[in-house]
This record gives C-alpha cells, sequence and structure tokens, in this order.
C-alpha cells in the first residue's frame, strides 16, 4: 500500500491518464488490415503504401505508432504526406486494447508489441530499410526500438518524456504525492531519455515549440540525448496538434530526403 492505495491501482490510474483506447469501427480506404498472433490475442496492423509509384518494390518500411487517442486506421501527415520516393510501405500498428488488438490497453505491453511489430515488418522487408516512426506517445515505441533492436532510421513528431511530462502538470500540485507514484509506474523500457542516449540510427524530430501537452523544453531534453545523427524540424507557432501545412511539408521532406540517402547508402552510390 502507498498513502492509502494500492500499486494494481496507482498502475491502473496511469493508464488510465495516459491511454485513450477506442475499438470502435473507423472508416478505411486503401489499407489493408494484418492479424498477428500476439499475447495470446491478435495484433492488428495496417498496411498501406504511398509515394508515386506504389506498385513498384518500396523503397523503405516505415513501422508508425499512433498517438494516445489516435487509431492505426488515421492518416499521419508527417509520415505519409513529406516523402519524394516513388514507394514507402507503411505499417501502422494499433496497440492492445485498440481497434481489433486483444486485451487491455497498457503501458506495460507497449515494448512487447513494439517487438512484435518490427519482427514482423522485417520478415516483409528483408534487406529493405526499416524506419521507427510515431508522434507523441507513439515516438515512445519508436524510441524504445531504436534503443534496444535494429532499426535504420527514426522519424517522431512531438516526443514525450512520459515521466517528466506527469511531473510537469501543475494542475495536480495539491496531488504531488500521487503524482510522483504515477510517474514511476512508466516501464524502465519506455523512458524516452534514456533509450535517445541510446540510439544511434539516423533520426528526423518534428517538434511544435507551443506544445501543450508535452512542453518544448521535455522535447528538447530528448533530442539534445539523442546519440545517433539527426535532423530536426521546428514549428516555432505550433501546438501539440497543429496540422502541418503544405509548406511544411515541403520543408520537411528535404529531412526526409535526408533521411533516405543516409539510411539507404547502396541506393545513393554514383
Amino acid at each position: 500500500m502507498l498513502s492509502g492505495f494500492p500499486m494494481s491501482f496507482i498502475s491502473w490510474l496511469t493508464d488510465r491518464i495516459i491511454l485513450q483506447p477506442t475499438q470502435h469501427r473507423l472508416p478505411v480506404r486503401q489499407k489493408k488490415s494484418l492479424l498477428f498472433s500476439h499475447d495470446n490475442g491478435q495484433l492488428e496492423i495496417w498496411v498501406h503504401r504511398v509515394g508515386s509509384d506504389i506498385q513498384k518494390s518500396p523503397d523503405l518500411y516505415l513501422l508508425e505508432f499512433p498517438g494516445t487517442a489516435s487509431r492505426a486506421e488515421d492518416t499521419t501527415d508527417f509520415v505519409e504526406h513529406c516523402w519524394s520516393q516513388q514507394c514507402i510501405e507503411i505499417w501502422a500498428v494499433n496497440p492492445p486494447g485498440y481497434g481489433n488488438s486483444s486485451g487491455t490497453a497498457s503501458l506495460k505491453k507497449l515494448p512487447a508489441m513494439a517487438k512484435r511489430a518490427l519482427k514482423e515488418i522485417r520478415k516483409a522487408a528483408g534487406n529493405t530499410p526499416v524506419i521507427a516512426a510515431g508522434g507523441s506517445l507513439g515516438s515512445v515505441s519508436a524510441l524504445y526500438l531504436a534503443a534496444y533492436f535494429r532499426v535504420e532510421g527514426v522519424m517522431v513528431q512531438n516526443p514525450p518524456a512520459l515521466r517528466e511530462v506527469i511531473l510537469a502538470q501543475s494542475g495536480w500540485w495539491h496531488f504531488k504525492w500521487l503524482t510522483r507514484r504515477i510517474a514511476a509506474q512508466v516501464p524502465r523500457e519506455l523512458d524516452s531519455l534514456a533509450n535517445a542516449r541510446r540510439a544511434t540510427a539516423p533520426a528526423v524530430f518534428v517538434t511544435a515549440q507551443q506544445d501543450r501537452i508535452v512542453p518544448s523544453p521535455i522535447q528538447h531534453h530528448i533530442i539534445d540525448a539523442y546519440h545517433g545523427p539527426l535532423k530536426v524540424f521546428s514549428m516555432p507557432d505550433a501546438d501539440h496538434d497543429t496540422p502541418l501545412t503544405e509548406t511544411d511539408l515541403r520543408q520537411l521532406r528535404h529531412l526526409t530526403d535526408w533521411l533516405y540517402e543516409v539510411t539507404t547508402p547502396e541506393k545513393n552510390q554514383p
């Protein structure tokens, strides 16, 4: 017992505060749902391609993890609309408790989910590079993979350090003892600051400077800690959910071109 609350309740409360799972049917076009066995149930991954010639073999594979209230069925501009390559195949994952993925939503399940998804996309990709991608909460899984497994690149937007974000919630000042207990429930594997220090794959970070959910200083702690080569696309007037404009996407395309070049050097030899 901690201050009258059992740890199981604190863990449940942490998941309820951070995760916002949904399982209702969403309209989906031009995406294919794949189901893989996972943890005595199934893991749902939605697959589609973007580019000027989606019939050719993919130039890159992207393994994408959605944000806390998002789903794999959703369109993600910073992942889908910033490539100049002919064919990019995107595998977007519904974590446990989201969409048709089995089980209840829990932070503790994210590492195993990410590892399972990486295993499957590796089978499909063969020798083609795989980039781990995610926005907001999804970046936590992407950085976990970059720290502990082989991925050729990383692409994340508004990355949170979960413990620091929880502790930064000033509106909970009169429940500081509970806030600390909640922050302590974040699994060690999902420490994005520590994972950034371990990661060596080339990365592109997209950061909103007026973010009211993941404060900019917390995002920059992760960016500054990142151990691999990186490019940063900063949006000075953007909040957490501010959509990217066409101008933003054109500028971001220069960074994704760089990411493609450094992850596929054999294709870029003169």
